[in-house]
């Protein structure tokens, strides 16, 4: 009986070693494969390619310091005012890789460093395959309203958090996974309600939607 059991024991211990050393082989992997990612340098999507010209909309680069290109390490990405002939103004930021997924940042941490306050959050559909992140910002007296979402290859997400779990686990199957956050920011003017405001910069994301797709593959 004592035999039976110390051979049960050992092959438990067997078993539980080998299982051991499985996980330490599949951590390896993981590592190695995460650690050792380069991401592309160059990409094949240049966004200063993206329409001026959006329906009513025209739009004019701003110029960015170069600490920003520094701090964001590419320089593949456009800010933009769109005017449209009432004179009513979006901004529009989109910033792009094919496999770097740091690119895209959490839009609310980068506004709050500008001194904006953000006074309410909630995830809404902005069309059929659209989800986005709205904020209502405060900064010195004025309020804006912020959309933001992410495009993870063909995939829409609203959340920083499942676009980069999105991107890291395409690249855990050795697949390099394009990554985009794209932003928009319409103040809130005496002249309009908030939900007016709203339904202009929602009728701008519709005609958004299908450049994304054509110029952010």
């Amino acid at each position: 009986m004592k035999i039976l059991t110390k051979k049960i024991m050992r092959s438990n211990l067997n078993k539980n070693f080998i299982i051991v050393c499985c996980l330490l082989l599949l951590a390896g992997i993981v590592g190695y494969r995460w650690y050792y990612f380069i991401p592309t340098t160059v990409d094949n999507v240049n966004l200063k390619d993206f329409p001026l010209s959006i329906g009513d909309w025209q739009g004019k680069d701003l110029p960015l310091k170069e600490r920003v290109y520094e701090l964001l390490e590419t320089r593949n990405l456009i800010m933009r005012d769109y005017v449209n002939s009432q004179g009513k103004i979006i901004n529009l930021y989109i910033i792009y890789s094919q496999d770097n997924r740091k690119v895209s940042h959490p839009p609310e941490i980068c506004l709050q460093s500008e001194g904006a306050v953000v006074v309410q959050k909630s995830e809404i559909a902005v069309s059929k395959n659209i989800k986005a992140t709205k904020m209502i910002l405060e900064k010195e007296g004025s309020r804006q309203v912020v959309l933001f979402w992410y495009k993870v290859g063909s995939a829409y997400t609203p959340s920083y958090i499942r676009q980069q779990i999105k991107v890291s686990f395409g690249r855990l199957l050795g697949k390099k996974v394009s990554s985009a956050l794209i932003r928009l920011v319409i103040p809130i003017e005496a002249s309009l309600s908030e939900k007016q405001t709203f339904e202009k910069l929602i009728s701008f994301c519709i005609l958004l939607e299908p450049l994304l797709s054509q110029y952010l593959p």
